[in-house]
């Protein structure tokens, strides 16, 4: 089970500066939204790892394919990044 320390643990390492993700909802909201958010966080964390279960919509992302900065000119150098909701991060760091 997910305590509030862990959780408070993972956000305090969190970036705040990174995309939202597909989820629309920044990282700021999870960090400072408050210790009523929070609960209701762990409630649905510890909900998912009882049931072993994750949300469909989590289980959702979009691979963007970018150029490293240096590489432009090299089109088979390329950089993927999963865009994904932002809190299936976290729960795969606590699983």
């Amino acid at each position: 089970m997910i305590t509030i320390e862990e959780l408070n643990e993972v956000l305090k390492h969190a970036k705040n500066r990174k995309s939202c993700g597909l989820d629309n909802l920044p990282m700021k909201l999870w960090k400072f939204g408050g210790n009523e958010l929070k609960i209701h966080l762990i409630e649905l964390f510890n909900k998912i790892i009882d049931k072993n279960q994750m949300p469909q919509e989590w289980k959702t992302g979009m691979v963007i394919n970018i150029h490293k900065k240096e590489q432009k000119a090299n089109v088979k150098i390329i950089e993927a990044i999963l865009y994904c909701p932002q809190l299936t991060n976290y729960v795969y760091l606590q699983t």
